[in-house]
């Protein structure tokens, strides 16, 4: 029988603000932690020989359960069409596609002549058959169609290699340029291509101008960074007729800019101000700038000429009921995609006559998004619809005759009907008696008589919306008697740009407080019971997870808690990581301001462990996560089995060979699925055929 996984302990006390945070587990974390992601066998052999022994842990507690899990795989697997292709997309001659082949865990990459000949691009199989993590971020052909550029990750550590290739003869152009963002902008010339670069704390703060076929040492630097906390990135414009550089953090932004033939001498569009917003695109002598300028809170949209930048003028007056999300500009239509009431919502404008009209469905609850196009002297858009009971379907959207074209309803090969399913979007009423959107959604023959287990997810950051959108795994779920419920609480945007605000900084946790009172809505309407709720959140909502338990661990039967961000104290006070310094806005300033140390570390779950019964707990992570370091929810489950008092199952589950996204195949990725839900339905008593 294997035995408890026991860490290690060494203390180490950090003085700061005339108070103390004591780690007993701070020494797993290597001074040369940057080696370890970019190469995990540099681990730390103590570390290495701790985290094999709580995988074997969570495979020994869940070994009863194998075939169960196979089970379940090729039950998930099922509802995924093995054979499958996305929607062509039109760029001149040709129209470009991916589709996967027989079995394959990554896609093809093709595209159609005019006489609707096939080409295979790009063979992400071929590609990735030395690896065992294979990520490819972006692939991007030139504007000639010669030339096909792509960006690679072999490990999970978001680190991308970037390559070109010739496309009829797949000679390579250009090798590798290492340390990348997987960003790719091909000048409309064909013969350079944009990129940013990582510095070695893994912040992307360098744009360059790449010649293909020349030596990346002589590639041109046309932007840095100089402040930490901005990231940035290269954009051309739809017009391609303008190269942008936008750069910020998350809640200040800033573009320099320049004609594509001038990207040289590249100048500040508006200098960035602190909380000030905008994102800009080009069309027909104009900018178009969807902004916050003038306390508009939820975004308008201006134009500003080229020959005056500076004077701004409305051109989508602003609404406070409306919360402007994104927009595209064609040389005949401006499309903007907007939330109203909750739901997505798309205005298209006529730019020779001004008339607009609405893209919306009548729905309770569903989600609506504009896809990315290449032409821009075209009447087509491309729109995705979905419910949380309705398979994704895709249309293309003709601007000026006002028709929907229907092209793909996703296929669900082991069948699906949604009107087996109730759907229902609510709203629940807060601590402080603010309305929260809570969507449900069950099997009809679900008795709602507080005897079904319940999922509830939240999130809950960064202004985050989590879509109402269509995911066949859940119905392993649903079918065996689940309800699953999306907690839209503070901290996303799901209501608008307060909504964000009263959910970070001095405000967090109202984040965690409305997720309790979605449970809580949920125990006293039936939808389940206290002690039957299953709790699911990743990354910042593996914070959430963290601050639940700690807090109120009577209301749930577990905790699913993925690549949880769960150190904050400590992760917040070194500024070498990756996403610190960028961070202060959305937490807090911990080093600076003790109102702000002492607020964080007063729901730090990591902080915040104390002796009492703990819900049975799931935790994952990724050992080259460069987001939420391996050593966070390391550190969390050694001391969650110090202080708790019960005898409730809790794993980690590390996955060796990924990142903060987990396993990059479509297939190998089920399998983390599976085990998610295998640990829901151990736990529920629901394991049945």
């Amino acid at each position: 029988m294997t035995l408890v996984p026991k860490l290690r302990k060494e203390k180490k006390v950090v003085n700061i603000h005339q108070d103390e945070l004591i780690d007993e587990y701070a020494w797993i974390k290597q001074k040369d932690w940057q080696s370890v992601l970019k190469d995990p066998s540099k681990l730390n052999n103590e570390v290495l020989k701790y985290l094999n022994e709580e995988n074997n842990y969570k495979s020994e507690k869940l070994k009863d359960l194998d075939a169960f899990k196979k089970k379940l795989f090729e039950e998930l697997k099922s509802r995924i069409k093995d054979k499958d292709s996305s929607v062509p997309v039109k760029d001149g001659q040709f129209s470009y596609y991916s589709k996967y082949i027989q079995n394959s865990e990554y896609p093809q990459f093709l595209r159609l002549n005019k006489e609707n000949n096939e080409e295979v691009i790009f063979d992400a199989n071929i590609k990735s058959k030395n690896f065992k993590f294979f990520n490819l971020n972006s692939v991007s052909h030139s504007h000639n169609h010669q030339y096909l550029a792509y960006n690679v990750d072999t490990n999970g550590s978001e680190y991308y290699d970037l390559s070109v290739e010739e496309i009829s003869t797949k000679k390579v152009i250009t090798k590798k340029i290492e340390n990348t963002t997987g960003e790719i902008v091909w000048h409309p010339n064909n013969s350079i291509i944009f990129y940013t670069s990582l510095d070695v704390n893994h912040r992307p703060n360098k744009i360059f101008a790449h010649k293909i076929g020349s030596d990346p040492q002589e590639d041109r630097l046309i932007y840095e960074e100089k402040d930490a906390a901005y990231f940035c990135s290269p954009i051309l414009s739809q017009s391609k007729k303008y190269l942008f550089i936008r750069t910020g953090d998350h809640q200040t932004s800033e573009y320099w800019f320049s004609t594509i033939e001038n990207f040289e001498n590249i100048k500040c569009f508006k200098a960035r101000k602190e909380k000030e917003e905008y994102e800009i695109d080009h069309a027909n002598d104009l900018f178009y700038i969807l902004n916050n300028l003038d306390q508009s809170k939820n975004f308008k949209v201006s134009i500003a000429n080229m020959d005056n930048i500076e004077l701004w003028k409305d051109f989508i007056e602003y609404n406070p009921e409306h919360l402007l999300l994104d927009f595209t500009v064609l040389k005949k239509w401006f499309i903007l995609l907007k939330r109203v009431n909750g739901l997505n919502q798309i205005l298209i404008k006529n730019l020779e006559n001004l008339k607009e009209h609405l893209i919306k469905f009548e729905d309770e609850t569903y989600e609506l998004s504009l896809s990315g196009q290449y032409e821009f002297d075209t009447d087509l858009i491309r729109i995705s619809y979905s419910s949380p009971v309705t398979p994704l379907t895709i249309y293309d959207y003709n601007c000026d005759l006002r028709l929907k074209i229907h092209k793909k309803t996703q296929e669900i090969p082991s069948g699906h009907n949604s009107k087996d399913y109730i759907c229902k979007r609510i709203m629940v009423k807060a601590h402080d008696d603010q309305e929260i959107p809570l969507t449900i959604f069950y099997h009809k023959n679900t008795a709602l008589d507080g005897k079904a287990p319940l999922l509830l997810y939240g999130y809950g950051s960064y202004g985050i919306t989590i879509p109402d959108n269509f995911s066949s795994n859940r119905y392993s779920l649903i079918d065996r008697g689940f309800v699953y419920a999306i907690a839209h609480i503070r901290g996303g945007r799901e209501k608008g740009q307060e909504w964000y605000e009263n959910g970070k900084l001095m405000s967090k946790k109202n984040t965690f407080l409305d997720f309790i009172s979605c449970a809580e809505y949920l125990c006293k309407n039936n939808y389940t019971s206290k002690g039957k709720i299953i709790a699911q959140g990743g990354s910042a909502g593996g914070l959430l997870m963290g601050y639940i338990s700690n807090e109120r661990p009577d209301l749930f039967l577990g905790i699913i808690a993925q690549v949880p961000f769960v150190d904050i104290c400590n992760t917040m006070l070194d500024e070498d990581l990756p996403l610190t310094v960028t961070e202060i806005p959305e937490w807090g300033d911990m080093k600076k301001d003790p109102e702000a140390f002492k607020y964080i570390k007063s729901y730090s779950p990591y902080d915040n462990v104390k002796k009492q019964h703990y819900p049975n707990m799931l935790i994952t992570g990724g050992i080259t996560d460069p987001r939420v370091t391996y050593w966070e929810m390391t550190k969390w489950i050694a001391k969650l089995r110090d202080f708790k008092t019960d005898k409730n199952l809790i794993i980690l589950d590390m996955n060796m060979d990924a990142g903060h996204s987990g396993a990059s195949g479509r297939y190998d990725y089920l399998n983390e699925v599976a085990l998610t839900y295998i640990f829901a339905l151990k736990i529920s008593d629901k394991i049945t055929p």
